[in-house]
């Protein structure tokens, strides 16, 4: 929260620095921006003064002149000698930031000025006896900052210390409010946390000067300890640090020459709290003599002790001890039960060591297993039990029972199993902070439970943005969308809405790419309040302008980039993504998958180009290598899906694609390695991370081409037997026809196209309508050794094709897509406003004599009023927006808002503010959505279902469930809970802890589909019909409210109904309301594998079945193979 209120610059009309999240106090005038009062202090000025022309109409306020680089002028900085080191070590910092943004030094003065001196900056905490001295007369400051946690204030005094003018003043409440001043003031100077880390480059000003006029000050954070915990460093960090500072192989990588970058970035960001890395780091005793004592404090301790920041270790290492100092030393079993003593003592040297150090530490409490796995025999007693060990040993080591008022904190993290534990009732004692986890996917597991909230050492969350473990890892990339996802706005909403803010700590990994989501986190940290429900477009175009020094324009488009890379790389994880992500049948997902990556990449380079050189490095880094790496990422995927496709389809295209998908694997190393070789090989084995071809949920040890397909393009197509029964015996084929929403290829005897591989029926595209998506497409494509022409031609003149003629090349690289619409305006209509179908046909014909017909089935409804407004079913079903909803419905207090940017599309709805009120069916908020289903089309069905898309959430509040309700028109409501209660077995329990059922399956997806059949006996005239959703537990997340058929993730897109993922009425057709695949006998069953897998082998089994049907039997499931079934596979996927 903020003390003061401050005033903004007004007609300052000066250039200014970006104060990310502050008000801009300080500015940069130029000579003849300064004012006469200004001017006259700085040294060297009265040979200048008689030519001085102030500014007329728009001089400037008086201001406190921090630097000015024309008259070699610095104000110095006085501290008090009996500050703590931590402050005088940031002091230190300040000067060099004065001197990097000006060329000049300011000095540092401890307790006294020279007598010559007339204005200084006076830096210290409330304990300062110099601060003491200074705001006697101020009390108001005192009382606001007194007893407060890591606040501060900055202002202009006048004649605050006898000798001196005036001074600008920061003080801190404690040490680090002192500290945050200092970084504070740099801030606004535009120095970029990262100006290491991602290579920004200071900002370069004449003069600085702090607005008198104004004060900047900060309250109590949001979080009391906000963290960083570097993990999963292997092989990124860990090379990185090794080579960066020449390690030799048996030497620690990460010591002080790393440490000193990373705290300082640290309080940069405003962090305290940190995890150091620990898969083979000691952090506590690298860089010791050998054979130095195990209570001996190490370099990198006392390090962070100077910087004043507060060290722990991560959510498995107790007592201030890592794992490998275990392992290194050879103390026997993890096992409490068999090695009580020996883990007693390794302990006990843990605390002393952090005494002996004099640093402020958190203690990580209680126990997980060997390796961070599940304690085996583990109950909540023996935990417990342990736990209480810890407590009694940190207290004889402190000598206190009150370790609190020795700054030593104590946490217990509720990870994986753990969470299971606090379920059952695990006590956690009153001085040490239940740290709750996310699912490691970015969703909260629990928050501090409102009977437990008077836990005296409150409750925090510990989340990721890295992670290494099920269902996949994800280290390579940033995934993060800031609206949801990892370091999700609304789930650390949750947290503070329901008081657990004593801890945030994050999992960033190797930190780079994840700094944006970083500082994101850090940011809601620090101060929650300043960055609402929406500020994220903000936050990205102010980050923007900091760290690429741009101005307005180009800090929206480059804050809209980062947006849409956000929404683009979190709807699947990028080690997740793959040749069955996107498919290459229906709705053209994967052209406008490939679309979007390329604009991306082509907006990003397009920036970059208009760059000053100082500043492409820090762009490439943040931004482009990014957009580029994905894009490469998904064109390689969707190129091996084409490839083996194709093969199976006996396109000659399919070299084509195989050779596209070896470019772009090689295009993969070629980013990698342009990363790498920036400023002189800086970043070497940074991006050492292995990324393509998982096989199971952690990473590869070494990047691979998933298996691509090649035809023999010397070899024509051999059917072998009669095709239909007009082609001759031994016809051959150089020609292949495919169509949209089908796997099948003609003329052919693939399984996928006909019954008992013959009496090839011709293709039938899926049903066009006025209100769908308008068109679907043919491709005509080699099948031979032998060029190809060939033309297209419909039978009736509303048909449109385009093109019509063309001509395939023997080596696939001519292939055509042809495009199918109708005129509408003159389609003939036997029935004036009545709804109408009927068929047309589209003839191929190559010159190789292949003749393939196509059968255009067209839909005509009937005519819809003028006066409707919503959504309008199109192909067979109805697509809506949450966002796009007819009416939104408060109730007491409570109602859904738009949370923009949230979920894959446009954006999801939420019910605020968040707390415990629940509602009874009926009572709560509501968003309803009208739509209008077309006799002849949905409205003919008897049973319709309604899929809600959620995004993925759980049920953090123990012993609540949310819920949400759904009604359509005058149906009675259904009460929703879509979070499964019963939770994954044991054994998976110990992957990934204690989550519900369908964890696996929504984590990987990053949604959750809540699908309900509703008979629909009272869906008749009129059509308009009204969907609605209704918030019975506000906790709940309603991101999307929804329906769709095809299940890519990319539907239609009309003015009336808009596409994606969101609302689906759909009909099974055979027979109404059911599942066909029963009907055809228990032989036939296994046919649902189809439905269960994109992948062509599979679907040769399933298609195996249809030898043992007959032609009747055949007839009634052929539009479910030729369009709901293989494509319902994509719904299941993700998309």
């Amino acid at each position: 929260m903020r003390l003061i209120t401050l005033l903004s610059l007004g007609s300052l009309g000066l250039k200014q620095a970006l104060a990310f999240g502050d008000p801009q106090v300080v500015y940069f005038p130029t000579t003849d921006q300064l004012s006469a009062r200004e001017y006259s202090y700085l040294p060297s000025h009265h040979s200048q003064q008689a030519a001085f022309d102030y500014p007329s109409s728009d001089k400037a306020e008086d201001g406190f002149i921090l630097a000015a680089a024309h008259h070699r002028y610095t104000a110095p900085l006085l501290l008090s000698s009996k500050e703590d080191q931590a402050i005088h070590r940031a002091a230190r910092t300040f000067v060099e930031d004065v001197f990097k943004v000006t060329g000049y030094r300011p000095d540092i003065y401890n307790d006294t000025l020279p007598s010559n001196v007339e204005r200084a900056i006076i830096v210290g905490s409330l304990k300062s006896p110099i601060i003491v001295r200074e705001l006697r007369a101020q009390e108001g400051v005192r009382a606001e900052l007194d007893g407060k946690w890591e606040s501060y204030d900055i202002r202009c005094l006048s004649s605050p210390l006898r000798g001196l003018e005036e001074s600008l003043v920061l003080t801190g409440s404690d040490k680090r409010g002192t500290i945050y001043a200092l970084y504070a003031l740099s801030a606004q100077f535009g120095i970029s946390p990262f100006h290491f880390f991602s290579d920004v480059p200071y900002p370069q000003h004449s003069t600085i000067a702090f607005n008198k006029s104004q004060v900047l000050s900060h309250g109590e954070p949001t979080v009391k300890y906000r963290g960083l915990f570097i993990n999963d460093e292997h092989p990124a960090l860990w090379g990185w640090a090794m080579e960066h500072w020449s390690k030799e192989r048996w030497e620690p990588a990460l010591v002080v020459e790393f440490y000193e970058k990373w705290f300082e970035m640290m309080l940069r960001l405003k962090a305290n709290y940190f995890w150091p890395a620990m898969w083979a780091s000691q952090f506590y005793s690298d860089g010791l003599p050998p054979n130095s004592s195990a209570s001996t404090p190490g370099p990198n301790l006392l390090l962070a002790a100077s910087f004043g920041l507060v060290p722990g270790t991560s959510h498995h290492e107790p007592m201030g001890r890592n794992k490998p100092e275990w392992d290194a030393s050879h103390h026997g079993a993890w096992d409490w039960t068999e090695n009580k003593q020996e883990m007693e003592e390794f302990w006990r040297a843990g605390a002393e060591r952090g005494a002996e150090a004099g640093a402020d530490i958190v203690y990580t409490m209680g126990m997980r297993g060997d390796g961070d796995e599940p304690l085996q025999g583990a109950s909540n007693a023996l935990v417990q039990n342990i736990t209480n060990v810890q407590q009694e040993i940190l207290k004889d080591v402190y000598k206190t029972d009150d370790l609190e008022s020795k700054g030593v904190g104590q946490v217990w993290c509720m990870y994986k199993e753990v969470a299971g534990y606090y379920q059952n009732g695990l006590e956690v004692p009153d001085d040490v902070t239940a740290l709750f986890a996310d699912d490691n996917y970015g969703n909260i597991v629990s928050v501090l439970p409102p009977e437990r909230e008077e836990h005296k050492a409150g409750a925090g969350i510990y989340y990721h943005l890295d992670y290494v473990g099920w269902p996949r890892n994800y280290k390579w990339i940033h995934t993060i969308n800031l609206a949801k996802s990892t370091i999700a706005w609304d789930q650390m909403n949750i947290a503070r809405a329901f008081n657990t803010t004593q801890i945030w700590i994050v999992n960033i990994g190797t930190l780079k790419p994840l700094e944006q989501p970083t500082e994101w986190f850090l940011d809601l940290a620090w101060d929650s309040e300043r960055w609402p429900r929406g500020s994220w477009r903000e936050w990205r175009e102010e980050w923007a302008k900091r760290e690429f020094g741009v101005g307005e324009e180009v800090g929206r488009e480059v804050g809209d980039i980062m947006g849409r890379y956000e929404l683009l790389a979190s709807r699947r994880k990028a080690e997740l993504v793959d040749a069955e992500t996107w498919s290459i049948i229906n709705y053209n997902e994967a052209e406008i998958v490939l679309a979007e990556w390329t604009n991306l990449t082509e907006r990003a380079t397009k920036v970059y180009d208009h760059l000053p050189e100082e500043r492409r490095a820090a762009f490439f880094e943040l931004v482009l290598m990014l957009c580029a790496a994905q894009a490469n990422l998904n064109k390689l995927h969707i190129a091996v899906a084409r490839s083996r496709l194709y093969a199976y389809q006996a396109r000659t295209a399919a070299n084509v694609f195989a050779q596209e998908a070896i470019d772009a694997f090689h295009q993969d190393a070629n980013i990698t390695e342009t990363f790498h070789a920036l400023l002189d090989r800086k970043w070497d084995h940074m991006w050492d991370q292995s990324h393509i071809n998982y096989y199971e949920a952690l990473e590869p040890v070494r990047d691979s081409l998933p298996p691509i397909h090649f035809v023999n393009p010397n070899q024509p197509v051999f059917p072998g037997i009669p095709l239909r029964p007009q082609d001759y015996p031994g016809q051959v084929a150089h020609m292949r026809v495919t169509v949209e929403n089908s796997f099948g290829a003609w003329p052919g005897n693939t399984f996928l196209n006909c019954p008992k591989m013959i009496h090839c029926a011709d293709p039938t595209l899926k049903t066009l309508d006025p209100w769908g998506e308008g068109k679907r497409w043919v491709d005509i494509g080699a099948g031979g050794p032998r060029d190809v022409e060939w033309t297209a031609e419909g039978s009736d003149e509303w048909v449109i094709v385009h093109p019509k003629r063309g001509k395939t090349k023997r080596d696939g690289s001519a292939d055509e897509r042809v495009w199918i619409s109708i005129d509408w305006d003159n389609v003939p209509r036997s029935l004036e406003g009545k709804a109408v179908r009927l068929e047309s046909r589209v003839e191929i014909k190559g010159s190789d004599y292949t003749n393939v017909t196509v059968t255009i089935p067209i839909f005509i409804p009937s005519d819809i009023p003028s006066s409707f407004s919503g959504h309008i079913e199109g192909d067979g079903y109805v697509v809506i927006e949450a966002p796009h909803f007819s009416r939104n419905s408060s109730s007491s207090g409570y109602a859904f808002e738009v949370l923009e940017g949230y979920g894959r599309t446009l954006g999801g709805m939420e019910v605020f503010p968040a707390t415990t009120q629940n509602f009874s069916l009926g009572k709560g908020p509501k968003l309803e959505y009208d739509f209008w289903t077309h006799e002849g089309g949905v409205k003919d069905e008897q049973d319709v279902e309604i899929t809600v898309q959620l995004g993925p959430t759980l049920n953090f509040l123990q012993g609540r469930e949310l819920a949400f309700g759904v009604q359509l028109d005058d149906l009675p409501p259904r009460e929703i809970h879509p979070i499964p209660t019963k939770h994954l077995g044991e054994s998976d329990q110990s992957k990934v802890g204690s989550v519900p059922a369908d964890w696996m399956e929504s984590a990987r997806l990053a949604k959750q589909n809540e699908g309900l059949g509703i008979l629909l006996q009272s869906l008749s005239e009129p059509v308009k019909n009204a969907a609605s959703a209704e918030a019975q537990d506000v906790l709940h997340p309603t991101p999307k409210m929804l329906w769709d058929e095809l299940y890519t993730l990319y539907s239609h897109t009309t003015s009336n109904r808009i596409s994606q993922l969101y609302a689906t009425l759909w009909s099974t057709r055979i027979p109404p309301g059911a599942d066909p695949l029963p009907y055809l006998g228990a032989q036939r069953a296994t046919m649902a594998q189809l439905r269960q897998s994109q992948k062509v082998e599979d679907q040769q089994v399933a298609y195996a079945m249809l030898h043992a049907l007959s032609d009747e039997e055949y007839r009634p499931i052929k539009q479910i193979l030729w369009a709901k079934t293989t494509t319902e596979n994509t719904q299941r996927r993700l998309a």
